[in-house]
């Protein structure tokens, strides 16, 4: 019901059916813990298979946060950031059938061993929402095994930085760029890290 004059309409709020709001917000919540299992049953590093150190969400078409798995929460505050900076950045050009990867600090990133890989999907070429999950990888290069040098000088010390990466474009996995990128990081366990992202 609108309230006010023409010039200033305001709408009153429309009533949430609670039944159906706690129905999607379980089932959204299922997707994402499902997303965290399929993830750590195919992972073969320990980081992810057995310690457990990844996190998976979904987000809505503006990157705000719609259900989280109860993973990790650093993962979590930030990957928001993380898929809203690629929306901004990428706009239009990112298209169905692409996946993104990227760990940078400017782009939402905590420290550079946590990937994060983000998946728009589409419902009649619009982006209804996106899938996220970011893994910490055991080794991505860097100047000591692990990616993770207490005296860290610069940036490139802990590995591969990437801002914004398309590792699947038109349904092809990108894996020569990514083994490219991460061989020239010093990446120690390439075929490793590969496989888990």
């Amino acid at each position: 019901k609108a309230l006010g004059s023409a010039s200033s309409t305001i709408r009153a709020p429309a009533v949430v059916d609670k039944v159906k709001l706690s129905i999607y917000g379980h089932r959204f919540m299922g997707i994402a813990e499902q997303m965290g299992r399929t993830l750590q049953r195919t992972a073969i590093s320990v980081n992810i298979k057995e310690r457990l150190d990844f996190s998976c969400a979904l987000f809505d078409p503006s990157g705000g946060l719609v259900a989280n798995a109860p993973h990790v929460p650093v993962h979590l505050g930030s990957m928001q950031d993380a898929v809203r900076y690629q929306i901004q950045l990428l706009g239009s050009s990112w298209k169905a059938g692409e996946v993104l990867l990227c760990n940078h600090p400017i782009a939402g990133g905590t420290h550079l061993p946590d990937v994060t890989v983000i998946t728009p999907v589409y419902y009649e070429d619009i982006v209804v929402f996106y899938a996220a999950s970011r893994g910490h990888q055991a080794d991505i290069g860097g100047i000591v095994p692990g990616s993770m040098p207490p005296f860290s000088k610069q940036l490139s010390d802990e590995g591969m930085a990437v801002e914004s990466m398309k590792i699947v474009k038109d349904g092809l996995f990108q894996e020569d760029e990514l083994v490219r990128r991460l061989t020239e990081a010093g990446g120690r366990c390439v075929n490793d890290v590969v496989s888990d992202i």
